[in-house]
């Protein structure tokens, strides 16, 4: 009785803190007023402790709206697991055990999830894009060898973006020779394709060279991002290609690396082999035409003599896939340095593995950290050469 507080926030708060230990919630009305004058002063006039309700048992206060909040520290350790790509639901559990149990913590999941939401919301207030360059350039700002490149072919709208950071670029200036890439994601909600740029290094694990947004899949763009992996690069050029087969990225390779030699991925020729010829047969001798290191004059008959005699000569994949047979068969290729890229295996692991970073509802900015997740993870499990077979598999 009688205490006196020098602020109203100060005894709201007190005043909340006697209603969580009684066991019932609290809210905010008018400001006093003593015969019509403002009250200034915060004092306790009255304490009474009845209620005409049963009070919550201590074990629920939480559950009442006015005690339902997320302190500073823990605001502060739910923003460091964020960052770290923990799911909210794993970040919940884990402050409940931290504090003896969900009945302990001062804030309900539904809570949990709003200030996430509210927190991903005012990270990209000024917009996702923005988000997005303004933290890609205060990693410049850290990392003088660190690039990213962007284009706005509308006002307020990303186009295309690559980036790379000063680890990739040296990367690359030692195993550059050969970069498999393909755009197959869209693992965010804008449906951008993904480009990742990655290569082997000396213990054939993977080295990744880079990465890119795109705008579309049209010549032009791949062109742009060829264009600028080459300048930023000191214009070293890639002796070897590997690719999907996507036909406007064949040309912007004929186009910006004319003296490269440009490999089919044979996991992707694999797969489409599946899907566009229904002959087992002749599944098993495009493998075998694909992979052994046959002589030219025995690869044309081989395959002369299976078309013809499975009746495909008039399935239009099988007739495009013999006219690239320069790009994917083994006997074209032999003596093209490729690094242990005798398929694209590797490349197929490593895009496996991003995905496992990726949700189709990331926003620009979470893409881009969680690619930066990616690349510390392979940057640790380049120190344990053992390891490497859990993101690639064996060629």
């Amino acid at each position: 009785m009688d205490h006196v507080f020098n602020t109203e926030e100060e005894a709201y708060a007190a005043y909340k803190q006697f209603a969580r230990l009684r066991g019932f919630g609290v809210r905010k009305g008018d400001v006093a007023r003593v015969d019509g004058v403002l009250d200034q002063v915060w004092k306790v006039r009255r304490i009474d402790d009845s209620h005409n309700h049963p009070l919550a048992a201590t074990m629920f206060n939480h559950l009442l709206p006015s005690h339902r909040s997320l302190s500073e520290s823990n605001k502060a350790q739910v923003d460091s697991l964020k960052k770290f790509g923990i799911a909210t639901l794993k970040i919940m559990a884990y402050m409940a055990g931290q504090s003896g149990g969900y009945g302990m913590l001062q804030f309900t999941k539904r809570d949990l999830y709003n200030y996430v939401h509210i927190q991903r919301l005012s990270q990209i207030n000024d917009g996702d894009a923005a988000a997005t360059i303004s933290y890609l350039e205060g990693k410049a700002n850290a990392d003088i060898m660190s690039v990213a490149r962007y284009t706005k072919p509308l006002e307020g709208r990303l186009g295309s973006l690559f980036w790379a950071d000063g680890q990739m670029m040296a990367d690359y200036k030692l195993f550059g020779d050969v970069v498999a890439f393909d755009a197959t994601y869209r693992s965010n909600k804008y449906k951008k394709p993904l480009v990742v740029f990655s290569g082997s290094n000396h213990n054939k694990q993977t080295a990744i060279f880079g990465f890119a947004l795109l705008e579309d899949e049209e010549v032009r763009t791949y062109r742009w991002v060829l264009l600028n992996l080459v300048d930023i690069m000191d214009n070293k050029k890639p002796s070897v290609v590997v690719t999907d087969g996507d036909k406007a990225m064949r040309a912007a390779i004929d186009d910006v690396l004319p003296s490269a030699r440009h490999r089919l991925c044979g996991w992707h020729l694999e797969k489409n082999c599946v899907m566009q010829v229904k002959e087992p047969d002749f599944r098993k001798v495009f493998k075998k035409e694909m992979y052994a290191n046959l002589d030219v004059l025995v690869f044309e008959d081989h395959w002369t003599t299976t078309v013809q005699s499975l009746g495909l000569m008039n399935n239009s994949w099988v007739k495009s896939t013999y006219e690239l047979r320069h790009s994917w068969a083994t006997t074209y290729l032999q003596g093209t340095f490729c690094t242990g890229y005798r398929t694209t295996s590797r490349c197929e692991g490593i895009n496996a593995f991003v995905k496992g970073f990726l949700k189709s509802t990331n926003s620009l900015l979470e893409l881009v950290h969680s690619l930066d997740r990616v690349v510390k993870v392979i940057a640790i499990t380049r120190l344990q050469p053992s390891s490497i077979r859990r993101i690639t598999r064996p060629c």
